[in-house]
């Protein structure tokens, strides 16, 4: 509409008129001239609404990767950012769930200086073979392998439902440095497939703990959540928020800045 209103105008409000919308093109190519970067196009999430205003870091570009498991899957995942501290983010099994729900919050912890992992579990997404609940263990123990193997020392495991429940049995062999453990429950999946987490196993998580779940969540998830951290040891802390969604699903809800604030809280408190 406004082309043909401006069709209507004078020749000399033409010729102003266009010289008006020539200046911003111009603006754009000095910049590009001078080398300034084009900001990348993300989802508009609660992660990214917050992220720091004057970032520490300038992280690369996210990179696809792929590494194998050790029954020989080859999984897909895309590593974020270059910081010395890396954090696996295991997503949930809730259809269409895959490494893409964590990766906004990946993005943002890559500004704030830190390596994120996000991968599919087997069967998902870009990943090889069969989803089978009771290898997801190993399908993480294949991601702390793979970011080992490029001299991370330090790795926090962050897994939300069956993703958290698999972090969880990662820790109870691996020296992790912190655990995130959002909305799981002590069992993912049934009978003889499934990754099961007892009494005995909680009992010797002393690494430090982060526990956050949906007070309107599933029963099951709610009652896990409280016994897990009535089970296992100091150093831990159990954030309940308010609200009835799933695990990463928290993000896009109101109380995704206080989900988002937290974790990042809790990842800085693992440097201090």
């Amino acid at each position: 509409m406004e082309s043909v209103h401006l069709a209507k105008e004078e020749n000399a409000m033409k010729s102003s008129l266009t010289a008006l919308l020539l200046l911003p093109l111009l603006l754009v190519a000095c910049n590009a001239a001078k080398g300034t970067p084009t900001p990348a196009s993300d989802v508009s999430t609660t992660p990214e609404s917050i992220a720091s205003e004057d970032p520490t870091v300038t992280s690369a570009p996210p990179a696809i990767v792929t590494f194998p498991t050790e029954d020989d899957i080859e999984l897909s995942g895309t590593l974020f950012g270059s910081g010395d501290v890396a954090v696996i983010l295991a997503h949930q099994g809730t259809p269409g769930a895959d490494q893409t729900t964590w990766q906004p919050f990946a993005r943002l912890l890559a500004e704030r200086g830190y390596t994120a992992l996000t991968f599919d579990f087997r069967g998902v997404g870009q990943s090889e073979g069969v989803l089978r609940y009771g290898d997801l263990g190993m399908d993480v123990e294949a991601a702390i392998q793979f970011l080992g193997d490029r001299g991370y020392s330090q790795i926090v495991c962050a897994g939300a439902s069956m993703g958290g429940t698999a972090c969880i049995q990662a820790a109870l062999s691996n020296d992790l440095r912190g655990l995130i453990v959002l909305a799981s429950t002590m069992r993912a999946g049934s009978g003889t497939n499934s990754l099961r987490i007892n009494d005995a196993d909680l009992a010797n998580l002393v690494l430090p703990k982060l526990f956050i779940t949906a007070e309107g969540d599933f029963h099951s998830v709610v009652n896990d959540t409280k016994r897990m951290v009535e089970l296992s040891p100091d150093p831990k802390t159990l954030l309940l928020l308010p609200g009835t969604q799933h695990g990463t699903r928290l993000f896009n809800t109101e109380v995704g800045q206080e989900l988002t604030t937290a974790l990042l809280e809790f990842l800085e408190g693992l440097q201090e």
